[in-house]
């Protein structure tokens, strides 16, 4: 076996002394000889966060297990998991892509969960980290919602023809400083440019002529979105999307109701009047295709990508008759019912099956309870790491205050003060330094979820969230959400194969295909 390991320290203190990143390398070097593994990399990343992915070693790291076949190791070691990740997201997405690679990721000081349950624990770590964090992302959006009320930025790129310009907001702070906050202004060179293309849209050019003339967007797809941005009008429109998805691999963005949109008239000067945009809208509506000519997939199809037919190593597809809803075998599809006999699925009962199994046999009390146990040792150890940098962090303060103390005892002997001027603002630096960082681990901590003591009514909460989850009724959100759980779906004859994302391959027979209530 082939492992690579990973050191990491988040101080640049520590990254100046190197032991810590020794200490660890050592031990996991020790680990691994036990083990009669062969170390053929080290990847160190000093004075970075484990709350970020984005670190040069370690993205070099995945990106050395991604890019080469047959990967150069088996093993990702490191001293402890939260070397790798702080991040509860980003353990569950990282975890799982090393694992598409055949990579494992093992620590040293923390037990590997083995069986049914094992990788199973990420899925619980994350909806009870989702429950807990839920608070600090409600109060969170509710600070932005202020702020967005009062008529000014929440942040991002402002809309083209805009610049973000910082104001008073006629508030003190108790610092004493005046309350700043970033506004929007028109940009003297885009705006002019936005004005004349609601116009150019009035007077029917097209949208490859308004491109081309204005070139306030890259390409004629992105218009009709400007055009119809109610921002010009000098609306701050907030709230408009929320975030969905449960899944690694992309962010699903739904919109929000119509009352949760926050809508302030007049908090910016608008580009174009309310006669010209009604203008546009109603030209832009007119260009619309009209509806009907082609029926469009609704899209609900809850397995699509995730279900496979085993003799012809294809995906099963949406397939309607008009009156019911089917999967498909995609060969089946291209070459029909003679040459690729494959049977029809019915939509209903294959996604009912899939997600009772899910429930019934996957996410259980025991599961759940684990899950909080091995979130609270995670706490416990992040909590102690915490206290360790600080106690080191305020050593180094205790020793540069003495080392201060005793410049400025020497200045007071006698000794002249330009020669020791730069010694001394030197140690002043240095301990400034330090103070903020250790504002830093205290802002963080206050940060950190913090649990309660587990009890049945907590794991009942979460198991009924979890089983939630899995009864949405939004069709794309619960598709994302099965997507987290199960890698692939496999169709052989009458049996079902289900691979989780967190368990070996189980196979369940199901109804008989061509029975009246079977799948």
């Amino acid at each position: 076996m082939k492992a690579a390991i990973y050191c990491r320290v988040s101080t640049k203190g520590q990254a100046e002394d190197e032991l810590p990143i020794a200490g660890q390398e050592a031990e996991c070097r020790q680990y691994a000889k036990e083990r009669e593994w062969e170390v053929v990399n080290v990847y160190q990343d000093a004075g970075y966060s484990g709350g970020t992915d984005d670190r040069p070693a370690f993205q070099e790291m995945y990106a050395a297990a991604r890019d080469n076949k047959p990967t150069p190791f088996d093993i990702v070691l490191s001293w402890r998991s939260n070397r790798l990740f702080r991040s509860i997201e980003h353990r569950l997405a990282y975890s799982r892509l090393f694992r598409r690679y055949e990579v494992k990721l093992v620590s040293l000081h923390e037990p590997e969960f083995e069986g049914a349950s094992g990788r199973f624990m990420e899925a619980v770590l994350a909806a009870a980290d989702e429950m807990y964090r839920s608070q600090v992302s409600e109060d969170t959006l509710r600070g932005l919602k202020q702020v967005a009320r009062r008529g000014y930025s929440t942040g991002g790129r402002p809309p083209t023809g805009y610049r973000n310009v910082r104001t008073p907001t006629g508030k003190i702070k108790l610092s004493g400083e005046p309350e700043m906050r970033t506004s929007w202004e028109q940009d003297p060179t885009i705006a002019p440019k936005v004005r004349r293309a609601f116009e150019m849209c009035v007077r029917g050019k097209t949208n490859v002529e308004i491109v081309e003339i204005t070139k306030i967007v890259s390409a004629k797809n992105g218009l009709s979105t400007l055009l119809r941005n109610r921002a010009y009008l000098g609306e701050r429109i907030y709230n408009t999307t929320r975030r969905a998805s449960l899944s690694e691999k992309k962010t699903l963005r739904l919109r929000n109701k119509p009352d949760a949109v926050i809508r302030i008239p007049d908090s910016h000067p608008p580009i174009v009047s309310q006669e010209l945009f009604d203008r546009v809208q109603t030209t832009l509506e007119n260009k619309r295709p009209k509806m009907g000519q082609r029926k469009h997939s609704p899209h609900n199809y809850l397995l699509s990508g995730l279900l496979w037919c085993k003799e012809h190593n294809c995906a099963f597809t949406g397939h309607t008759t008009g009156e019911r809803l089917y999967y498909v075998c995609d060969t089946r599809k291209r070459l029909g019912k003679k040459l690729s006999p494959c049977p029809l699925l019915k939509k209903e009962a294959i996604e009912k099956f899939i997600l009772d199994n899910l429930k019934v046999n996957v996410i259980t009390r025991d599961t759940v309870r684990q899950g909080l146990e091995y979130l609270q040792v995670e706490e416990s150890r992040n909590r102690h790491d915490d206290d360790t940098e600080k106690k080191e962090i305020e050593g180094r303060i205790a020793q540069a205050d003495l080392e201060k103390s005793r410049l400025e005892a020497a200045v007071k002997g006698g000794v002249h003060y330009e020669a020791l001027a730069d010694s001394i603002n030197e140690l002043h630096e240095r301990i400034k330094a330090l103070n903020k960082r250790l504002a830093g681990i205290e802002k963080e901590r206050e940060r950190a979820l913090k649990l309660p003591v587990i009890t049945d009514a907590m794991v009942e909460d979460i198991l009924l969230k979890v089983h939630a989850m899995l009864d949405l009724a939004d069709r794309r959100e619960l598709k994302a959400a099965l997507s987290h759980f199960i890698e692939r779906i496999e169709i052989d004859g009458q049996d079902v194969t289900i691979e989780y994302t967190f368990k070996k391959p189980s196979t369940v027979k199901v109804f008989t295909i061509g029975d009246p209530g079977g799948i």
